[in-house]
This record gives structure tokens, C-alpha cells and sequence, in this order.
């Protein structure tokens, strides 16, 4: 029979593992924003908007998942 201490504990420690899981996704986030982030001041101060617009016009973010069309372009580029 378990007793109310040893459910606690248990309860502790998956406590524990969901503050470290969850410190990992912010720490993770936080890295993707600054990624993001430079990028936006890379095309802003080599006068990229523009192109940008144009690209956003024509192209649908909802529907299309660009992670996987950037890795199928880079693995197209290899020689």
C-alpha cells in the first residue's frame, strides 16, 4: 500500500522534471526569438524590406511549413 508521504514524493519529483523541461523550452525559445531577431536587423539595415513584402505577398505562411521547404533548398544546394 503506498502511503500519502511516498505519493508526495513522487509527486515532488515529477514536479522536478516539469520545471526542468519547462526551463529547457525557454531557454530554447529565447535562443529561436534572438535568432529571429537578428535576422529582422539583417534585413533591415541591408535594405531588405522591400523584398521581404514582396515575398509575404506572394507566399502563404499559414499554409506552408518553411522549416521543411528551407532544409529540402539546403539539401538541393549540396553538391
Amino acid at each position: 500500500m503506498t502511503t500519502q508521504k511516498q505519493l508526495n514524493k513522487e509527486l515532488l519529483q515529477e514536479l522536478k522534471e516539469i520545471k526542468s523541461e519547462l526551463q529547457r523550452y525557454k531557454q530554447q525559445f529565447e535562443i529561436e526569438k534572438n535568432i529571429k531577431n537578428g535576422l529582422y536587423f539583417f534585413i533591415l539595415t541591408n535594405d531588405l524590406v522591400a523584398l521581404l513584402q514582396k515575398f509575404r505577398e506572394t507566399n502563404d505562411y499559414h499554409k506552408t511549413d518553411y522549416q521543411l521547404k528551407a532544409l529540402d533548398f539546403l539539401i538541393d544546394s549540396l553538391p
